[in-house]
């Protein structure tokens, strides 16, 4: 009647042997919940076991919840709720606050979709097919290109098409980075203290010491980073995350004659530099040094992280060694590619951000007039840039702690500031993000924030 390949071990009991077989192949789910299996005559037959034994086994498997048998159809596998593993109930992230002021990705509803698929149909069109086999690792040579005009336009990068590396993400690039400078014999790195913590995590998975560098209102302490003997840095000059501190003009001169008197490399992790509410936004680093600096920049906060797309324009002397790190591993759609090379040509991806420094300038605002008016007891930044404040606690009658937990019942996400440092003297605080609420539920998720922050 049905074909059904079972292991069952020889000797020992067949009737206890064919249940056990039963139950593993169910449990595994090889034997989907409602699929028919064979008739005890049929599988007696095809074990050359007595009938009467998977009558038994049958039975048995049926007591216990592993089949379903009706009069007058065939024998089924019952419908289980397995038990969850750890693995199979594993989220990374943990789940998704209804109200959602952590930083890191803006608005998802956002994306400007329309735009992109008619980039994404006109690429599909027109490329020769040529373009749909194994792409160069470096990148397409369209997006290079196109990513070239645009960084020394908008971003003030020195950038040629032959410097431009197309990674996926920042933090892949990050990952190369790191084991190209390993393969150089850096051994140790200078890091911003605070800094993301996956990033320290990339570094040293890496093979590399993470040396953490404090800051001071005008970015990373270069006197600290020259005591620091390291060959490398890894800084964010035009909105630090978290402090939201902006490299002053004279600290950016020091690091770049740091950098060139110790023949050491710079890391520019320009993440969203491109936002900025109080005047036209801040030139890159790299545009100081394009010798001596390292630039890397991505569409995760500009359009969407879903793209996995980031770029690093490289110094010469560092090219060779990254493209053998990359080889084959860079692992970015073609497609993509270039779908991203038409929305940079026609000017899609300036007017979209253009467009969202509006959205962003209002939201960061109105939850500024909501810290003051709810939480005087927050000290909130002043930086006018990026997409998220920071706000240091003031009162000797909260921590962070007990914010977070006020906020977690209440499904606000809130970052606290305590996990970025590395130094001990780490003050209590929050990163709060104001790009990824949904437009239409921003201002329900502000007067929910402020709820919380008004009882505590």
């Amino acid at each position: 009647m049905l074909d059904l390949q079972l292991d069952v071990p020889a000797g020992g009991g067949r009737r206890e042997a064919l249940e056990t077989a039963l139950r593993r192949s169910i449990r595994s789910g090889r034997l989907a919940p409602g699929a028919a299996i064979p008739s005890t005559r049929s599988l007696a037959t095809d074990l050359g076991v007595s009938r009467s034994t998977v009558v038994a086994a049958y039975d048995q498997l049926v007591a216990e919840g592993y089949l379903s048998a009706a009069r007058g159809s065939a024998t089924r596998v019952a419908s289980l709720r397995s038990p969850t593993t750890p693995d199979e109930d594993d989220d990374l992230f943990g789940p998704t606050p209804l109200h959602d002021f952590r930083p890191g990705e803006p608005a998802a509803g956002s994306f400007p979709r329309s735009r992109w698929l008619r980039s994404v149909r006109r690429v599909l069109n027109d490329a020769p097919d040529a373009t749909l086999g194994y792409a160069d690792p470096r990148g397409i040579d369209e997006l290079r290109s196109a990513l070239a005009d645009h960084l020394r336009r908008t971003r003030t990068v020195v950038a040629s098409r032959q410097a431009v590396h197309v990674v996926g993400g920042y933090g892949a690039g990050l990952g190369f980075l790191a084991e190209t400078l390993r393969r150089r014999g850096v051994r140790r790195i200078a890091i911003e203290d605070p800094m993301l913590p996956m990033h320290v995590h990339t570094l040293r998975s890496a093979g590399l010491e993470t040396v953490p560098i404090p800051l001071d209102a005008d970015g990373i302490d270069v006197d600290l980073l020259c005591a620091a003997d390291v060959a490398a840095v890894v800084v964010t000059p035009a909105h630090q995350y978290p402090t939201a501190i902006t490299m002053s003009p004279r600290r950016r001169t020091e690091i770049i004659g740091w950098a060139r008197d110790r023949d050491a490399w710079i890391i520019e992790d320009d993440y969203d530099g491109e936002f900025r509410y109080d005047r036209r936004p801040i030139g890159s680093l790299q545009g100081l040094g394009p010798d001596r600096v390292v630039y890397g920049g991505t569409v995760s906060k500009s359009l969407s992280p879903a793209l996995r797309l980031g770029w690093l324009v490289v110094p010469e002397p560092l090219r060779g060694d990254l493209l053998a790190v990359i080889n084959i591993r860079a692992g970015v759609s073609a497609v993509d590619q270039l779908a991203l090379a038409d929305f940079l040509q026609r000017g899609e991806l300036d007017r979209h951000v253009r467009s969202m420094r509006g959205v962003y300038r209002r939201r960061n605002d109105d939850l500024r007039t909501l810290l003051a008016r709810s939480a005087p007891w927050l000290d909130v930044g002043a930086g006018e840039a990026g997409l998220h404040l920071i706000a240091n606690l003031r009162s000797a009658q909260l921590d962070e702690a007990t914010v977070l937990a006020a906020a977690d019942a209440a499904s606000v996400g809130l970052l606290g500031l305590v996990t970025h440092h590395r130094s001990t003297a780490a003050g209590d605080g929050f990163a709060i993000g104001f790009s990824r609420p949904a437009e239409h539920h921003f201002a329900a998720a502000l007067d929910r924030l402020g709820e919380v922050l008004s009882a505590l």
